[in-house]
C-alpha cells in the first residue's frame, strides 16, 4: 500500500507499538515487583499516633490492663509514706510549695528529669483557684483582640516601637495558648475535650463598640474569619470555625433574643480539680513525694553567709507534728497567696500579685442546649459574659473585682444577683431567669502578675513571671493560666536548673510533652461502653467515670456495688436473661441526680491520697460545684464511707461532717442570703415566686403576717411586730387589711395560668411590698443627682407620658397621666418606689412604655453616697 507520512491520518491505534519498547518476561516482572512494593506502602493503613507522635498503645479492654501497662493506682505510695520520706532528713533537688496546676505540673516536669523532687500543699491538690476556674481552657480570643488593639491604636503613630511589642507580647502569649490548648485536647483527651462556642449578633455594626475599641464596632462582620485565623494558630487542631443562619441560630439557641447569626468556634473545657489531681497524682507515679495537707511555715537558713535557704518548716496538718523538709532548690508556687509567704521571709517585700476574683454561678444545663455554650461579648455593662455547658449544668461568668485572695469561694449575695440581672439580660423574655435558678456559686482568683517596681496604676499582665531572690536563693512563679501549665513548668524548671548550676547539672531534658496524665494510656472514644458492658453500670455513670478518671474507671468499677440491696436484688428478666425490671445497675449513687457513686469514695480513700469530706464533694466529686444544696445532703453518707474505710472514731467523723458542712455552705445556692448585701435587687420572677410562696392558700393577697416573711424572704426584716404593723398600714391602701393583685382581677390569670398578662398587677403588690420594706429598713429614698434646667424639663415631659400598667399608688389603670407634682417639683428630679409597677411589667408592650432614661436608670448603678440601692425589677 505505501509508506504513510505521520502527518497525513495514519492509523494512530498501531502508534504506541512503535515507541514503546517490547516487554520482555523479565522486565514484565521487575514491574510487577515495583508496582506491588509502591501498593502497599501508599495502601497500607497508617499507624496511629498520639498527639506527641508515639504510637499509640492497643487500647485497653480489662482491669488488669492497668496493671501491665505501669498505671497502676494501686502502685502509688500512700500519704503516711509521702508524709515519712518528707521528714526524712533526706535532701531533696527541688522542692515545690504548692501542688495547685502549676506547682503540681512542676512536680511532675522535675520529677520526669530525673531530678528528686517534692512538693507540699497545704490543702488538697488543687483545692484553691485550680478548682475555682471558668473550666476552660482557652486560647485566649479575646486577648488576641487586645493585641490587635494594641497595633490599631493611635498611639502607634506616636510610639510605633512600643506597641509593636505590646501586640507581639499579647500575640505570642496567644499562640503559645493554643499550641498548649491543642496538646492538652490532643494527648489528655480524658481530661479535657472540645465544646463549640456561639457568639450570636444582633446587627452588623456594634455601638457602643465590642472591647471598647471602635475598630471592633464591625466584628459582626469580621467574626467568622477571626475565627478561622485563630484556628490557625492552634494549628487547625480543633474542630473548625463556622457560621449559624438566623434560623440555625435559634433553633440551637430559642433562649436567645433575635439574633442575625452567629459564628461558631471551638474552646477545650475540662473538669479542672480533677484535671489537677490527676497531674498530681501522675508526678507521684513518675517518683515525686507529693503530699497534701502539709503547710509550709517558715524558711530554714544555711549555706556560706547564713542566708540561702536550704529547706522548709512544715506541719503535717493531720497530725499537727512539724518537721523539716531540705532541698537544693525551693520554688514557690502559691499562685495568689505568693505575697504571703514571701513576707514569712521579708515581712517588707512589695506584692507581687494583683489577685482579681472572678464568681460564677451554675444553672441547670437547659439554659445551654445540645451541649453548645454561648458568649455575649458586650453585655448592658460593657463586659463579657458566657454560658458553658459543664457536667450537665450551665456556668455562667464572670466577674472581676481587685481584692485580696482568701481561701473561701464564698460569693457574695450582691455578685450572685449581679450575674442574676445580667445573664437575664442576654436571654429572651420567653425563658426567665430566676435567683431560684441558681443551684450553686463560687468564687476562685486569678493570680495576676504585678510588677513590684512597676507604678501603682500600671495595667497587670496575663502572663506569667518567673523570679529568683539572689539573697535567699529562692525561686517563685506567678501569673499564668491553666491552658499553658505546662510550658509554665517547663520553663519554671529550665530557669531553676540553669538559676542553682552545678547542684542540678544531672537534670534531664524536658519530656513533659509525651507524658499521658495518669488514666490516659489506652483511653479511647468508646471507654464508656465498655465500662456498661463488662459492669453493668449505667451509661451515664460510665461516661461521667470515663473523663473523671480514664482507664483508671475500670478500678473504680471493680470497687462499685449494686444499686440494689436485699430483696430488691432479686431482678426480674425476660426468657432470654434480658432484665426487664429498668434497675439494678451496678455503682450506688452518692446523689439520685447526678452520676457520683460511692465506690469513687472507696477509691480515693485507697489510691488518691483523699483524707476529707469535704474534699470528696467539692475537688474529687464536684458535687458542691454543681448542686450546693444535693453535696449537703450527701455528707452524713460520704462521711459515712470515709469513717469506715479510714478508720475514723465517732469524734473526727462529727469533726469532719461539720468542717464540710461549714465549707459547703459558703458556696452560693437557690435561697438567697441577704445579709450584709447591698444590692437589695431582684428579678420580676423572683418576686412574683416570693408572693406565691407566701401566699400558701392561693388567696391572691397577703396579710399582715405574710407581709412579714415576704419581707423576710426579700432581705429586709422587720425590726419588730410594731414596726411590721406600721409599715402594713401604709401598704394597705383599700384600708381592708389585705394586699391584693389588684382587688382580686390577676388571681383568675394566675389560676389559668396567664402569668403575663397579671404581670402588672401581681408586680403592683409586689412594689408596694417592696417599697414598704425598702423604706422600712432605709427609709425614704434619697435625691437623684441634681441636672441642668434642659435635662429636668426634657425629663419632666417624658414622665408625662409614661403609661401606667396597673394600680399603682392610687393611680387608675390602664390610662397616660401627668406625673404627680412632686414629679415636677423644682428641685432634684425623684424617682419613688411608688413607680415600681410601671417599671416592672412583664409584657414587651409594657418594656415598650418604659421611657429611654427610666430604662438605662433600672440597669444603673445607684449614685455614689445615696444610703438606698434603687430597685432594679428586670422584666423577663
Amino acid at each position: 500500500q505505501g509508506s504513510v507520512s505521520p502527518d497525513n491520518g495514519a492509523d494512530h491505534g498501531h502508534s504506541p507499538c512503535m515507541v514503546l519498547p517490547r516487554l520482555t518476561p523479565l522486565r514484565g516482572a521487575a514491574g510487577l515487583m515495583v508496582g506491588g512494593v509502591v501498593g502497599s506502602v501508599l495502601l497500607r493503613k497508617p499507624e496511629e499516633n498520639d498527639f506527641a507522635g508515639a504510637p499509640l498503645k492497643r487500647k485497653i479492654q480489662r482491669f488488669q490492663s492497668l496493671v501491665d501497662r505501669g498505671q497502676d493506682p494501686q502502685s502509688l505510695r500512700k500519704r503516711s509514706e509521702m508524709v515519712a520520706a518528707l521528714k526524712s532528713g533526706e535532701e531533696f533537688d527541688v522542692l515545690i510549695v504548692g501542688a495547685g496546676c502549676t506547682g503540681a505540673g512542676a512536680a511532675l516536669d522535675a520529677a520526669t528529669r530525673g531530678l528528686k523532687t517534692a512538693c507540699v500543699e497545704r490543702g488538697d491538690f488543687a483545692n484553691e483557684t485550680s478548682s475555682r476556674s471558668s473550666k476552660l481552657i482557652w486560647g485566649g480570643f479575646k486577648y488576641l483582640q487586645v493585641a490587635f488593639a494594641e497595633l490599631l491604636d493611635r498611639k502607634t503613630l506616636t510610639a510605633p516601637v512600643s506597641s509593636l511589642q505590646k501586640f507581639i507580647s499579647e500575640f505570642l502569649m496567644v499562640y503559645e495558648c493554643c499550641q498548649e490548648r491543642s496538646w492538652l485536647a490532643g494527648q489528655q483527651p480524658h481530661l479535657v475535650e472540645y465544646v463549640p462556642q456561639a457568639v450570636p449578633f444582633k446587627t452588623l455594626v456594634q455601638w457602643p463598640p465590642y472591647f471598647n475599641h471602635p475598630f471592633y464596632s464591625i466584628l459582626p462582620i469580621l467574626a467568622y474569619p477571626a475565627f478561622v485565623f485563630y484556628d490557625l494558630l492552634a494549628g487547625f487542631n480543633a474542630p473548625p470555625a463556622y457560621v449559624m443562619s438566623a434560623r440555625e441560630t435559634k433553633k440551637n439557641f430559642p433562649q436567645l433574643e433575635a439574633p442575625l447569626y452567629s459564628a461558631v468556634y471551638c474552646e477545650a473545657m475540662h473538669n479542672d480539680a480533677r484535671t489537677g489531681t490527676a497531674i498530681a497524682l501522675t508526678a507521684a507515679m513518675k517518683g515525686a513525694t507529693i503530699a497534701n495537707y502539709v503547710e509550709m511555715t517558715g524558711f530554714v537558713h544555711g549555706g556560706p553567709d547564713g542566708a540561702t535557704a536550704t529547706g522548709v518548716t512544715c506541719v503535717d496538718k493531720l497530725t499537727g507534728e512539724q518537721f523539716v523538709v531540705k532541698a537544693k532548690a525551693i520554688v514557690l508556687a502559691t499562685g495568689p497567696f505568693l505575697d504571703s509567704v514571701r513576707r514569712m521571709e521579708d515581712p517588707g517585700a512589695d506584692k507581687a500579685v494583683a489577685a482579681a476574683a472572678g464568681c460564677h454561678i451554675v444553672l441547670p444545663g437547659y439554659f445551654t442546649p445540645g451541649g453548645m455554650g454561648f458568649c455575649e461579648l458586650r453585655n448592658s455593662r460593657g463586659a463579657t459574659m458566657y454560658f458553658l455547658p459543664w457536667l450537665g449544668n450551665t456556668v455562667v461568668g464572670s466577674t472581676d473585682k481587685k481584692c485580696d485572695a482568701t481561701s473561701s469561694p464564698h460569693v457574695t449575695e450582691d455578685e450572685i444577683q449581679y450575674l442574676v440581672n445580667e445573664a437575664a439580660s442576654c436571654l429572651s423574655s420567653d425563658i426567665r431567669l430566676r435567683r431560684s435558678d441558681v443551684i450553686s456559686a463560687w468564687q476562685g482568683w486569678r493570680p495576676l502578675y504585678r510588677d513590684p517596681n512597676a507604678p501603682p496604676d500600671a495595667p497587670v499582665s496575663r502572663h506569667h513571671a518567673i523570679g529568683h531572690d539572689e539573697h535567699t536563693g529562692v525561686s517563685f512563679i506567678c501569673g499564668g493560666k491553666w491552658s499553658t501549665y505546662r510550658a509554665m513548668a517547663e520553663e519554671l524548671i529550665d530557669k531553676v536548673v540553669a538559676f542553682k548550676g552545678a547542684p542540678l547539672a544531672h537534670a534531664k531534658p524536658c519530656v513533659s510533652k509525651e507524658i499521658k496524665l495518669l488514666g490516659g494510656d489506652g483511653f479511647h472514644s468508646l471507654l464508656h461502653v465498655q465500662l456498661v458492658q463488662a459492669y453493668n453500670v449505667s451509661t451515664e455513670v460510665a461516661k461521667h467515670l470515663c473523663h473523671a478518671y480514664g482507664t483508671a474507671a475500670f478500678h473504680v468499677c471493680e470497687l462499685a456495688q449494686p444499686s440494689l440491696s436485699g430483696a430488691r436484688l432479686q431482678r426480674t428478666v425476660s426468657r432470654a436473661g434480658v432484665p426487664t425490671d429498668g434497675g439494678g445497675h451496678m455503682g450506688r449513687r452518692i446523689s439520685p441526680s447526678y452520676p457520683y457513686i460511692e465506690a469513687e469514695v472507696l477509691y480515693a480513700c485507697r489510691h488518691e491520697l483523699a483524707v476529707s469530706v469535704k474534699d470528696m464533694l467539692t475537688t474529687r466529686m464536684r458535687l458542691a460545684f454543681l448542686n450546693s444544696e444535693a453535696a449537703k445532703q450527701a455528707i452524713p453518707r460520704v462521711a459515712a464511707l470515709m469513717a469506715e474505710e479510714l478508720g475514723w472514731s465517732s469524734a473526727e467523723k462529727a469533726r469532719q461532717i461539720k468542717v464540710a458542712q461549714e465549707y459547703i455552705g459558703e458556696f452560693g445556692g437557690p435561697v438567697a442570703d441577704k445579709r450584709g448585701a447591698t444590692l437589695k435587687a431582684a428579678t420580676f420572677t423572683d418576686l412574683h415566686d416570693i408572693f406565691l410562696s407566701v401566699d400558701k392558700a392561693n388567696a391572691g393577697y397577703l396579710d399582715e403576717k405574710q407581709l412579714g416573711e415576704a419581707a423576710a424572704k426579700l432581705g429586709f426584716p422587720f425590726r419588730s411586730d410594731e414596726h411590721r404593723r406600721i409599715k402594713f398600714k401604709e401598704a394597705d391602701r383599700s384600708e381592708n387589711g389585705k394586699l391584693s393583685e389588684d382587688g382580686g382581677q390577676s388571681r383568675a390569670a394566675l389560676h389559668s395560668g396567664e402569668a403575663s398578662s397579671s404581670h402588672a398587677a401581681v408586680s403592683a403588690t409586689l412594689g408596694r411590698v417592696h417599697r414598704v420594706v425598702e423604706r422600712a429598713q432605709f427609709g425614704e429614698e434619697p435625691a437623684r443627682p441634681p441636672q441642668d434646667g434642659h435635662a429636668r424639663r426634657g425629663e419632666r415631659g417624658r414622665h408625662r407620658q409614661v403609661k401606667r400598667v396597673g394600680k399603682v399608688s392610687g393611680l387608675a389603670s390602664p390610662t397616660t397621666h401627668r406625673a404627680p407634682r412632686r414629679h415636677r417639683s423644682s428641685g432634684a428630679a425623684r424617682v419613688h418606689s411608688h413607680s415600681v409597677a410601671s417599671r416592672c411589667g412583664g409584657t414587651a408592650a409594657g418594656k415598650a412604655a418604659h421611657p429611654r432614661h427610666l430604662r438605662a436608670l433600672l440597669r444603673a448603678p445607684p449614685h455614689a453616697g445615696t444610703s438606698v440601692v434603687a430597685l432594679r425589677l428586670y422584666s423577663i
